[in-house]
C-alpha cells in the first residue's frame, strides 16, 4: 500500500501529512519529539482495514512550519479543522500518542462536532503537582560538539528511555527528528504541562478507545484516566515500550482499526 504525502494550510503555516487507503477517515497525532513517520509502519496496515489514516506533523515538528511563539496545546488542536477543511470532511476520528494524545483530547474538547472517535495512547494524564515539577524543567542551549557526540548523547537518552528495548531503526528516527525540531523541540512538552488535561478529558464526549502497554512509562497515568472516565474503553496491552506504535505497528493498527470502523 502507497504512502502518499501532502501539505494542508494550518493556524501556523503548511501542515506536513502521510496518509494511505480510503475508507474511514482518523487523523493521527505524534508524540513528542518525533513526526508523522512515528505512523509509517502503521498507515498501511491501518489502509488494509478500511482507515484511511493521515498522519501529520504537528506545527514546528517534521516538516511542518514552525510557529513563531511556543504554542499552546488548544492551539496545536486547532490543526484538526484545517486538516478535515483540506481534504473536504467534515468530522474524522481523532488519534494521538503521548504529546499528541493530549492534542487529541483538547481537539475532542473545542471541536466536538468535528470529532466522531478518540483513539488515545499513553496519556500524560499526570496530578497537578507532577504536571507543576514537570513543567519547572528549564530548556537550555543545545550546543553542536566538535567530535559530534552532542548525537550520541541524545541517541543514549532516546535508547535508554525503551531501556535497549526499542528497535534500532525507531532511536535512529527519534534523533533525526529531536534534531530536526531545532530549538524549538521543548514546544510540545512545554504545552503538556501548561495544559488543564482535567478539564480536557471530562469535557470529551466522542466514544474514546483508550490504549495502554504495561512496557510504557504513562501506563499509570493511563490507568488513572480509565479510573476517572470509566465510559472510555480502555485496552491494556502486557509489554512493549513507549514506541509501541512503531515497534508494535500491527498489533497495534488492528485495534485502532476495530474500533474506528465499528458502527456505532
Amino acid at each position: 500500500m502507497t504512502i502518499t504525502r501532502g501539505y494542508a494550510g494550518g493556524p501556523f503555516g503548511q501542515l506536513h501529512y502521510e496518509t494511505a487507503g480510503e475508507g474511514m477517515p482518523l487523523i493521527l497525532l505524534h508524540q513528542m519529539v518525533q513526526s508523522s513517520v512515528q505512523f509509517r509502519p502503521a498507515l498501511p496496515i491501518l489502509a488494509t482495514k478500511g482507515v484511511q489514516a493521515i498522519a501529520v506533523d504537528l506545527p514546528g515538528y517534521g516538516m511542518s512550519t514552525v510557529p513563531g511563539h511556543a504554542p499552546t496545546m488548544d492551539e496545536y488542536a486547532s490543526i484538526v479543522p484545517a486538516v478535515l477543511d483540506h481534504f473536504g470532511w467534515n468530522e474524522a476520528a481523532i488519534g494521538g500518542h503521548h504529546t499528541g494524545a493530549s492534542a487529541a483530547g483538547a481537539a475532542a474538547q473545542g471541536y466536538p462536532d468535528a470529532v466522531s472517535k478518540l483513539v488515545v495512547h499513553g496519556v500524560p494524564y499526570f496530578t497537578p503537582e507532577e504536571m507543576k515539577a514537570h513543567a519547572a524543567g528549564s530548556h537550555g542551549a543545545k550546543p553542536i560538539a566538535e567530535d559530534g557526540s552532542h548525537f550520541k548523547d541524545i541517541w543514549n537518552l532516546f535508547h535508554d528511555l525503551g531501556k535497549g528495548n526499542v528497535s534500532l531503526d525507531v532511536s535512529h528516527q527519534s534523533v533525526l527528528t529531536y534534531f530536526l525540531a531545532g530549538e524549538t523541540e521543548w514546544h510540545g512538552h512545554n504545552a503538556v504541562f501548561s495544559h488543564d488535561i482535567w478539564a480536557a478529558f471530562d469535557a470529551v464526549t466522542a466514544p474514546t478507545l483508550l490504549i495502554t502497554n504495561t512496557g510504557d512509562m504513562l501506563n499509570p497515568q493511563d490507568r488513572a484516566l480509565s479510573e476517572a472516565r470509566p465510559d472510555f474503553e480502555f485496552k491494556e496491552i502486557e509489554g512493549g515500550t513507549f514506541q509501541y506504535v512503531y515497534d508494535d505497528a500491527e498489533p497495534w493498527a488492528n485495534i485502532v482499526a476495530e474500533f474506528v470502523t465499528r458502527e456505532s
